[in-house]
């Protein structure tokens, strides 16, 4: 197989290799098959994306007010919290366990940065 000219001869994987009409039956039998979706999805062609949400209103629309209805329950229900959070930075949560330093701390040295320095310094994490 290294060489170009040793193909092997796929003939005996091809259905259709004995049976001179076995694709022409196999595309009339796919073809019937799927003459409904087919028909279904032709029907459907037209239609738009507010036809589509329109045709849809009898579950969305209520399923819409349910949600908003449960959201405002939950936020009217909830009240003060007794203990103040404290707001944590995006960045100090992503870095709390890391034992070297983040990248953009790297880069934002005042000193000049050796680049052999900073790819040793990436090849870490």
């Amino acid at each position: 197989m290294k060489d170009l000219g040793d193909r092997m001869p796929l003939g005996p994987l091809d259905p259709g290799n004995s049976d001179p009409g076995f694709w022409v039956r196999f595309h009339s039998r796919v073809m019937e098959q799927a003459q409904l979706e087919l028909g279904r999805r032709r029907a459907h062609m037209d239609l738009s994306i507010p036809e589509v949400v329109f045709a849809w209103r009898r579950t969305l629309v209520p399923m819409a007010l349910m949600a908003a209805a449960l959201a405002g329950i939950l936020l009217l229900g909830q009240g003060q919290a007794s203990v103040p959070l404290s707001p944590i930075a995006l960045e100090e949560a992503l870095t709390q366990d890391l034992l070297q330093e983040p990248i953009p701390l790297v880069l934002g040295r005042e000193r000049e940065l050796d680049e052999l320095a900073f790819l040793s310094l990436a090849e870490r994490f």
